[in-house]
């Protein structure tokens, strides 16, 4: 029996470690205490009291800077329902952000220390039956708490007060976040009746697959007193069993079984995510006691580092099959992590799933994600890669850190270990790399930390791979294996960002700075990104006095060429180059890695999303350096990465002495054709081919087709000309891939014509639309978009040859107002917008 304490609560604020007597006094009334609507963290709560504000561009860290230097206390006054005879009554926080006490009826009943952990109490023989108690929970300043500690041997890039304290650690201010320090009971409160025997933590997992099935083995432990209690276990396909199983409870503790010829849960999109139902009874002298069901998909996750010729692999191997991973990194959609909801994490998920990705990497330095998170990767097959969560930093190595940590990873283990999308643990973010930043390179493979993690890994979820840290070199006695970021064996972290000559030991990188990613072979790339403005549609909802950067010396640092443009106060100019720069760089880099298939085996962007969060006080913006912003609008940079990573890739690799015409393929079919490439100008007078080909694109591998010389590149004018490539199957399917040929910090210098783009609108069926668009010359990023509505664009931020005409498809997943008062808006850079109502499309369909 579960009795709910969530809903409204009473808080208020105190000095650090204030006196509490009167507080706790049976008369005492929080007259002028704050309503709080639990779970709920402090920033929510006063933000709708208008005491503070909520998150905007012109905030600074030290604005709201006074709530994490208070104690913060929470009243909850309750009648207990009647709880079953001869059961205990626990007090359950699921989650209480951070270091707390909990006082029940005036007396001290408990503490915790963990933001991440649950924790309960047993108050059987404190509650004051039928009668008013009085439940209060006091949050310490998370920053005094850590006051005074011994910081000698620790280690932090940002704030080290984080370092000491079991916090989402991006609270303390990060590059892409501002510093709010978050506190309060964010998960549920509640009472629930704990009777004599109940299910522990299952464990089920994929021990092999062979030709003729599935062997599965299952871990059903059970605690209190089992004597005679039965298990009732079962594996369904739909309603029907594929399995069953039932027996003593001591026996239930390990079995294995076979499914024969099973459905296998595969990530997209190479397969089918199917999810097989398991279902367990407990059961005492035929009487159900507790019930649990769960999604289990059949699957093996292998990954396989075998010695190569110029280096160890490290390659994830599903179902036997190696792949090429496809993905990127997850921070918490918002910095108030109760601000987040189901729809949020629906809208985002979708967008990755539609986005090409099959993984993605939860980092370090957030918070072990929402079961919805996990639900929706199970059933949209996603892969997840889950740091544990420490990120940047050299941690306590005391006992009582250890002990912490310990607990952390045990409950973490449990709580995700049956999710089928999980693949991989990892210790922690970059920690590994945090040694060599404090100058003591050497002491990483020493750090007790990750072995401690690792332990529990191993004793608790021996079936999944564990990385120590992220970047890692797992085999030390190997090449460079005394550098965590090796580029020989285990994952890298690559970020080359900075093309402003002079900067890293005076060496110029020139204009084309990130081109040295050539040189590098790296067996798996877990980070790497580029800087970025956010659109104009996030940038002035966020900045909405039009204030100008506060740091702009960042963003000239990274991007040299938008110097005049600030310097002019163009922003419109500003906000297109840094997008289009962070997209075709980063598509850049992806086609180099997918070139290298075989002897690299992922990439993981950073990053997918970005929290809605203040803007850092050293940092241009919040939301630079993501392909989903922080309102959940896709930026250019989504479309680039999507089509990169879309499952046949035809692309033009850089070479010394010209280019490369090569696919790469993910699909297990040979798909015969003629290749193409073109040189064209942008007015669409000249057309020269370059190379032209019959052929097929193989099957799962990287397929060469042909090189072009640099001479002839070199030729023409580079500011008025661009390439082509395209592959037409036998069977009509075509893949465009286009390269400007200027270097893409020099797009601004592009001599576009004033293109025509012609475009009408129609209604196709049930919320879905499609948009005709004729381009008269090359149009550079054609962008449609339907404000306040949520909108799934077939493809957007594309390219037009002159004279193409394309059909985009869009569907119309939600909005906020009447569909007949929305509208399409299409534009390109060199194109003038156009409005077309979704009421005149030929048909139109209310929604």
């Amino acid at each position: 029996m579960i009795q709910s304490l969530c809903g409204l609560w009473r808080v208020t604020h105190m000095e650090y470690k204030s006196d509490l007597t009167e507080i706790l006094s049976p008369s005492f009334s929080p007259e002028g205490w704050l309503t709080a609507r639990i779970p709920e963290d402090i920033h929510t709560t006063l933000r709708r009291h208008g005491a503070i504000r909520g998150m905007t561009y012109n905030k600074t860290d030290e604005e709201d800077r006074w709530i994490e230097e208070r104690d913060w206390i929470y009243r909850r006054a309750f009648r207990p329902e009647s709880f079953p005879d001869g059961e205990r009554v626990l007090l359950r926080f699921a989650g209480v952000d951070c270091f707390c006490e909990v006082y029940l009826n005036g007396k001290w009943i408990g503490s915790h220390r963990n933001m991440h952990t649950p924790f309960s109490i047993d108050v059987t023989d404190m509650l004051l039956p039928e009668a008013l108690n009085i439940l209060l929970l006091r949050i310490f300043s998370p920053v005094r708490s850590v006051e005074g500690l011994d910081d000698g041997k620790i280690f932090s890039i940002t704030d080290s007060d984080r370092i000491f304290a079991r916090k989402a650690q991006m609270n303390y201010r990060w590059d892409f976040c501002g510093r709010c320090v978050t506190l309060g009971p964010w998960k549920p409160v509640e009472l629930a009746s704990q009777p004599s025997v109940g299910l522990g933590n299952e464990y089920i997992r994929t021990l092999s697959l062979k030709d003729d099935g599935a062997d599965i083995a299952v871990d059903i432990p059970v605690w209190g007193d089992s004597g005679d209690c039965q298990i009732e276990a079962a594996l369904f396909e739909g309603n029907t069993p594929v399995w069953s199983w039932a027996g003593p409870a001591e026996e239930a503790a390990h079995r294995t079984f076979h499914v024969p010829h099973p459905r296998l849960w595969w990530p997209r999109p190479y397969g089918e995510a199917f999810l097989y139902r398991f279902r367990t009874c407990l059961l005492q002298n035929g009487t159900e006691l507790e019930t649990r069901s769960l999604s289990f998909g059949i699957r093996t996750v292998e990954i396989k580092q075998e010695h190569e010729a110029d280096g160890i692999s490290f390659r994830f191997v599903v179902n036997g099959r190696p792949l090429f991973i496809r993905g990127a990194n997850w921070v918490p959609a918002k910095a108030i992590y109760t601000d987040l909801t189901d729809s949020d994490y629906d809208l985002l998920l979708g967008y990755a799933a539609r986005g090409n990705c099959s993984m993605l990497r939860i980092w370090g330095g957030g918070i072990y994600e929402s079961p919805r998170f996990f639900d929706l990767c199970d059933q949209l097959g996603i892969l997840v890669w889950s740091d544990f969560m420490l990120a940047c930093g050299i941690y306590p190595q005391t006992e009582d850190f250890l002990e912490a940590i310990r607990e952390e990873a045990e409950w973490a283990v449990k709580v995700f270990r049956n999710r089928t999308c999980l693949a991989l643990w990892a210790g922690d973010n970059e920690n590994g790399q945090a040694y060599g930043w404090a100058g003591r390179p050497y002491e990483f493979r020493e750090d007790r930390i990750s072995r401690c993690i690792g332990e529990v890994c191993a004793q608790l979820d021996p079936s999944r791979y564990f990385l120590p840290t992220s970047p890692a070199s797992p085999f030390p006695e190997a090449l460079v294996g005394d550098d965590p970021a090796s580029p020989w064996q285990g994952d890298q972290h690559l970020y080359i960002m900075n093309g402003d000559p002079g900067v890293r030991g005076n060496r110029d990188y020139g204009r084309e700075y990130y081109k040295r990613i050539l040189g590098y072979r790296p067996r798996f790339v877990s980070e790497f990104g580029f800087i970025s403005l956010p659109g104009r549609e996030t940038f002035g909802r966020f900045n909405p006095r039009r204030e100008y950067l506060r740091n702009p010396a960042e963003l000239e640092k990274c991007l040299p060429m938008l110097r005049p443009y600030l310097q002019a106060g163009d922003m419109d100019r500003v906000i297109f180059y840094s997008q289009l720069f962070n997209s075709l760089a980063l598509k850049y880099w992806i086609e180099h890695f997918r070139s290298l298939k075989g002897v690299c085996s992922g990439a993981l962007y950073w990053k997918f999303d970005d929290p809605l969060a203040s803007a850092p006080d050293q940092w241009v913006f919040p939301s630079h350096m993501c392909a989903v912003d922080m309102y959940g609008h896709p930026r250019m940079t989504y479309d680039y990465t999507r089509r990169a990573f879309d499952d046949v890739l035809v692309l033009l690799h850089e070479e010394a002495d010209g280019r490369t015409c090569m696919a790469v393929s993910e699909v297990l079919e040979s798909i015969p054709g003629r290749l193409s490439v073109t040189l064209r100008d942008f007015i669409g007078n000249a057309s020269l081919s370059l190379l032209e080909k019959n052929g097929a694109v193989l099957p799962d591998q990287v397929t060469v087709f042909g090189a072009l010389p640099e001479e002839v590149l070199s030729a023409v004018d580079r500011f008025s000309h661009y390439l082509c490539v395209s592959f037409c199957a036998l069977d009509g399917r075509r893949w465009i891939n286009r390269y400007l040929l200027a270097d893409v910090n020099e797009t601004d210098r592009l001599c576009l014509p004033n293109a025509s783009l012609s475009a009408s609108i129609r209604f196709e069926q049930e919320n879905i639309f499609l948009a005709t668009l004729h381009a008269d010359a090359f149009v550079l990023a054609v962008h449609l978009v339907i404000l306040d509505a949520v909108v799934d664009f077939e493809d957007n931020h594309f390219d037009m040859d002159p004279g193409e005409t394309r059909t985009v498809r869009l569907t119309l997943f939600r909005t906020d107002t009447d569909p007949r008062e929305l509208a399409l808006s299409v534009e390109g850079w060199n194109a003038s917008r156009q409005l077309l109502p979704l009421c005149e499309a030929s048909t139109f369909c209310q929604v």
